[in-house]
């Protein structure tokens, strides 16, 4: 296969992918390369988008690569309504931040540091995908212990946890309105 072929077939894939693949299932689908070619396809693949003032580029995001849209077209995607989307309320999205940056933690934890019953809202986040039970803490009961998913770095962009905001980079004075965030909602099929 030659390295045109290569890139064409990278390219495809990720095109009509939904979801991140990791560059070891792209090895084996493509076939003919490792996964230090395939990364070196995907910055060439990037470099030519970018000189021919292409939308898009091939992106790293959650220990894979998927296709995205830059975001200042992501207008015109929203135009087609194809992504259904849910709506985290303020109380939800303090759940997740607090996941995010303590985990892995218990129900318990979450609610000392929220002052409030949480249960609910870890059942929404967990029904979202975005946050999952990684473990049990060794206390009578055997609590579960929270953490996030590879979903919640996909839905937020992120390559890993360590490219979370530091907080003291966040506006924590934001009326609850604007902090509401609309995210994509996975599909029946998956």
């Amino acid at each position: 296969m030659t390295k045109l072929e290569q890139k064409q077939a990278l390219e495809t894939i990720l095109f009509v992918a939904n979801k991140t693949l990791s560059p070891k299932q792209l090895t084996e689908m493509i076939g003919d390369c490792d996964t230090k070619e395939i990364r070196e396809l995907v910055a060439e693949l990037n470099l030519s988008y970018e000189k021919t003032g292409r939308v898009f580029r091939i992106d790293s995001v959650a220990d894979g690569l998927q296709m995205h849209t830059l975001p200042e077209h992501r207008k015109w995607v929203k135009s087609l309504e194809t992504v259904k989307t849910i709506k985290l309320s303020p109380a939800v999205m303090e759940t997740l931040a607090i996941v995010a940056y303590k985990q892995p933690l218990t129900r318990a934890g979450i609610e000392f540091i929220r002052g409030v019953d949480s249960s609910h809202t870890i059942r929404r986040l967990m029904q979202q995908k975005l946050v999952r039970i990684v473990g049990r803490e060794m206390l009578p009961g055997r609590p579960g212990l929270y953490g996030t998913t590879k979903h919640f770095l996909e839905v937020f962009g992120l390559t890993n946890l360590k490219h979370l905001p530091a907080l003291s980079e966040l506006d924590m004075n934001k009326p609850a309105e604007e902090n509401q965030l609309e995210l994509p909602l996975e599909s029946e099929a998956e």
